[in-house]
């Protein structure tokens, strides 16, 4: 076990980067299990608005109170400029300008031309007020039109618009499997992009410096087989794997204490598999030696790659056809899947789950024979060089 011994010798001096990575995410892990742990309360939006009240009447008084319960109001000077740059710098989301005529026409029954306004574009503080000032408009007109007397309309409509209630936003697991929830479901999520930046920045390096040329001429002069020497290396490459996805379950266990209970069981399986997929291409990649710095651009190529086009980053739903097209030609895109169907947020089916088990498991399979053709072809000229020199000698 030479071979073997010699890979986690190499291995120790490149564990310090791979623990940035593990250390980020589990820190990121804890920060976000935390918060979705607490209870999720509805707490409406409060804008920072300027009201410019061009009417000065009761009516547009009343308007100027009711925006305030429910906003911030923010004084400025009514200067085009000094709105624009409020705008632009964030000191205020809205600027409102109630029409001179405001409560004639409200009254009336008119609502064109009431209100003029300053905004960056039609973002959200626009909806959120355009929706606020035509609920106002409305509920005063439709107490108006009851017969009721200005000011009481004024004031039943704040009324009316002011009510609250308390909403507290739940997530049921459609599956009733409480042990793995839609919120810890993240967690394993987005392990695909650590363990890819870890395993293959790690284990690649460690096999092309293993498969240097001098390494590898002293290796074929050794009673080494080729066969054994190859075996070695995939052990090696298999164990530092094994450790690494270890070392994410336990912390995925301590923050989540129910996690090997029911269906979540399935997610600890899922991310073996692909664990086990990433150590393949490591493999893979390893055996056309490229040099430290396009080891690297291949590392954050396949990192974030995958993690943009199979659903790490960004929901499959809001992907478009064509890119999960080609996303199904990459394994990450199966685990992606089978942990939505376990989580719930895809229809759960154990018979896709276990389809998108043996997709990844073929994807893995698939490249150790690419690797070992590759290291077949391209180590055959060393062991033939080194047969003629051991002819030559003799």
């Amino acid at each position: 076990m030479q071979v073997f011994k010699t890979m986690f010798k190499v291995m120790r001096n490149r564990l310090p980067s791979a623990l940035i990575y593990i250390i980020v995410f589990i820190v990121i892990s804890v920060i976000v299990t935390n918060a979705s742990s607490k209870d999720n309360k509805f707490e409406a939006s409060r804008l920072k608005i300027s009201v410019f009240d061009e009417d000065d009447t009761p009516e547009s008084l009343a308007l100027t109170e009711f925006l305030g319960k429910s906003n911030d109001i923010v004084e400025i000077e009514n200067d085009k400029d000094t709105i624009i740059d409020s705008l632009y710098y964030k000191r205020i989301d809205y600027a409102l300008i109630i029409n001179k005529g405001y409560a004639e026409k409200l009254a009336a029954g008119e609502t064109a031309d009431l209100f003029s306004s300053y905004h960056l574009d039609e973002n959200f503080a626009v909806v959120y007020m355009g929706k606020n000032l035509d609920e106002y408009v409305n509920s005063v007109k439709a107490y108006l039109t009851m017969g009721m007397p200005v000011n009481e309309a004024l004031e039943s409509a704040a009324d009316s618009l002011s009510q609250e209630a308390d909403v507290n936003m739940l997530r049921v697991d459609k599956g009733g499997n409480s042990h793995f929830s839609v919120d810890f479901s993240q967690y394993f999520q987005f392990m695909p992009y650590i363990m890819i930046s870890v395993i293959i920045s790690i284990v690649s390096l460690v096999l092309i410096t293993m498969n240097k040329k001098d390494i590898r001429f002293r290796t074929n002069c050794s009673c080494i087989k080729e066969s054994k020497y190859t075996a070695q290396l995939f052990l090696g490459s298999f164990v530092f794997v094994f450790v690494i996805w270890l070392l994410l379950i336990v912390v995925g266990a301590l923050l989540n204490k129910e996690m090997y209970t029911g269906r979540a069981w399935l997610a600890v399986v899922n991310s073996f598999i692909l664990a086990i997929v990433i150590a393949s291409m490591a493999v893979l990649v390893a055996s056309f030696e490229p040099k430290d710095n396009v080891l690297n651009l291949i590392t954050q190529v396949l990192g974030l790659g995958m993690s943009f086009f199979c659903g790490v980053f960004i929901p499959t739903e809001v992907l478009s056809s064509s890119v999960i097209s080609v996303s199904r030609f990459m394994p990450v895109y199966w685990y992606v899947k089978a942990n939505s169907m376990i989580a719930d947020t895809m229809p759960y089916s154990f018979d896709g789950v276990m389809k998108c088990f043996m997709i990844q498991i073929g994807f893995a399979a698939a490249m150790i024979i690419v690797t070992l053709l590759v290291r077949k072809v391209r180590y055959s000229g060393a062991a033939i060089a080194t047969t003629a020199k051991k002819a030559a000698l003799n």
